[in-house]
């Protein structure tokens, strides 16, 4: 709380903040944090962590590094918030899509589509996650190890309800590949346009989720009956 003097009494007196200067106080600080978690990811994406300073982050917004260390004490710390952003924001997702799915059929569709959306959208932050985990602080990554493997066992769920003909390991080995078709996008650079890549990785997501066997391949029939799809489509 700030104080003031009065005139009379030369004594101390508390000021009450504004408090709708107090919102708009956060909500600057917070779209400022945005902003600078956003520009770290683009430039340890392009040039890496060791290859990024605090200075280069505070230019790529107009900050200087004093101003920069007001968000966030250092570029550790910046990390550490480039992946909270990441699994938070995809557990938010996952949350809201099974709240919302009536039967697991439909909670696939769902994940599969807000799963790609957020790699693609996010493909910095992915590529950051990809490249850069192991310079976090051993609390960090267990913690937010902890919070992929909470991720992973939603879908983990729902796709044994999808293939009751699996055992567990194998329903954890076509989720975790599932899971890593869709987050390609951050692999490289395709050419398609996002629409289009969008496409190609949810069709290669689902015939892995209904057609993936841990049986032998017939590749001969597959690949007819893939053909013949594509005749009546």
């Amino acid at each position: 709380m700030a104080e003031r003097s009065n005139k009379v009494t030369g004594k101390r007196q508390a000021v009450k903040a504004d408090p709708v200067k107090r919102v708009q106080t956060r909500r600057r600080t917070s779209v400022r944090r945005l902003e600078l978690i956003n520009a770290a990811a683009r430039l340890f994406a392009s040039r890496s962590y060791y290859g990024v300073t605090v200075d280069d982050i505070g230019d790529a917004l107009g900050l200087s590094g004093p101003a920069l260390y007001r968000h966030f004490p250092s570029k550790e710390a910046l990390l550490v918030a480039v992946f909270d952003q990441v699994i938070e924001q995809q557990r938010e997702r996952l949350d809201q899509v099974l709240a919302e799915s009536p039967d697991p059929r439909a909670a696939l569709e769902a994940m599969i589509r807000v799963h790609v959306d957020f790699a693609v959208e996010q493909r910095e932050n992915m590529a950051v996650w990809r490249q850069e985990f192991h310079h976090l602080p051993e609390a960090d990554s267990s913690r937010l190890r902890r919070a992929q493997r909470l991720y992973v066992e939603e879908w983990v769920h729902v796709v044994h309800e999808l293939r009751p003909d699996l055992n567990d390991a194998g329903v954890r080995a076509l989720v975790h590949g599932a899971l890593s078709l869709l987050q390609s996008s951050s692999d490289f650079q395709s050419g398609l346009a996002d629409e289009g890549i969008k496409n190609l990785l949810m069709s290669m997501a689902v015939a892995a989720v209904f057609q993936g066997s841990i049986e032998p391949l017939d590749f001969p029939a597959l690949a007819k009956l893939n053909r013949a799809k594509v005749r009546t489509a």
